[in-house]
């Protein structure tokens, strides 16, 4: 049986690579304090519900028509398909985490709820209950098959294991020794490895995430999606989770390469979210804005993303500087269509 030493785990990992982000990580945070008031700040709270969880549930291979999005956030429709249900469900579970998580403890009563809130209004007798049967975690390739990365915990120890899982989570986190980012991303390994529900654990690690960084003064989730990031890194994260899964059975795995991603994505995000401050804060027109952005950008940017940074101005006044300032030669489009990107002459 799995022996959990999550408080060694998270002591051994007092490295000068870890420690660096995690100073930088207090850095951003400090700079970007601010954030709650600025003007328009619901828009770029709503605007990270949204790829936070298309992205969460995409890496779980669940997706929605693009044309749906609109009508399914705005709520001026409702879920009609299995895919539908499930993002509104993790979106519905992001807004619960939001009311409760000041006075709510980390528990299997509050895990379970979070898995129930997925599946609840498609298939309510699945949502919340442990799993009943061996999985795997795997791989999708190129070709359409699979890869195994991970032979979960067995469904009979499920209880057992997360049981103490919690509990270690919740004595190290009263622990001034132990650094609540790392316990954090080392428990989300855990969780992943026990692996306690037949589907969706992914997506109840990623909104363990967001309730735990929520819980512990890190409310970057509520700004920038971290698991959009992920989804951005989608093989750095899997890359990242075999190599630390390696020899969890035995208790001789090593958590520092999943650590140490989950903390990039941390500071990726306070990073992104300071340079939205800084140009949603200047005197400028949104030309020379919309300009600025693709200068600074190292590498050829999409007006989905143009518009998440200028998020207080209107898309059609974006797409209006795009047009002159394409006219006027000061950028290029790189491909054209629904996925045009943009860069710098």
């Amino acid at each position: 049986m799995k022996m959990f030493d999550l408080k060694g785990a998270v002591l051994s990992l007092n490295v000068p690579s870890i420690v660096s982000l995690l100073n930088s990580i207090e850095f951003y945070k400090g700079k970007t304090a601010s954030v709650a008031k600025l003007a328009k700040v619901d828009i770029l709270k709503d605007i990270a519900v949204q790829s936070g969880a298309l992205a969460s549930n995409a890496i779980g291979n669940v997706y929605i028509a693009e044309d749906r999005e609109k009508p399914i956030f705005g709520k001026t429709s409702q879920p009609k398909t299995l895919q539908e249900h499930m993002v509104v469900g993790y979106t519905n579970a992001l807004a619960l985490i939001g009311e409760v998580y000041k006075y709510q403890t980390l528990d299997l009563s509050f895990i379970t709820t979070l898995h129930y809130y997925i599946y609840k209004d498609y298939n309510p007798d699945f949502g919340g209950r442990f799993k009943d049967s061996q999985n795997y975690i795997q791989e999708a390739m190129p070709d359409g098959s699979f890869r195994t990365i991970f032979v979960s915990a067995a469904p009979e120890d499920v209880a057992m294991l997360l049981d103490s899982l919690v509990y270690q989570f919740n004595e190290c986190a009263k622990d001034e020794e132990c650094n609540k980012l790392v316990l954090i991303a080392a428990f989300m390994l855990d969780f992943m490895c026990i692996h306690p529900f037949n589907h969706g654990n992914g997506r109840v690690s990623r909104l363990l995430l967001h309730f735990l960084l929520k819980k512990y003064g890190y409310e970057i989730d509520d700004y920038f999606a971290i698991a959009y990031l992920m989804r951005q890194h989608l093989g750095e994260y899997i890359d990242a989770f075999e190599a630390s899964s390696q020899g969890w059975h035995d208790d001789e795995n090593n958590y520092e390469e999943f650590v140490t991603f989950v903390l990039k994505r941390i500071l990726e995000g306070y990073r992104k979210l300071d340079y939205i401050i800084e140009i949603n804060g200047l005197e400028a027109t949104c030309e020379e804005k919309v300009l600025k952005i693709i200068v600074d950008s190292a590498t050829p940017i999409s007006k989905t993303m143009i518009v998440r940074i200028l998020y207080a101005s209107s898309k059609t006044t974006i797409e209006k500087a795009l047009a002159k300032l394409l006219k006027e030669g000061r950028i290029q489009i790189i491909t054209k269509g629904r996925y045009s990107k943009y860069f710098r002459i």
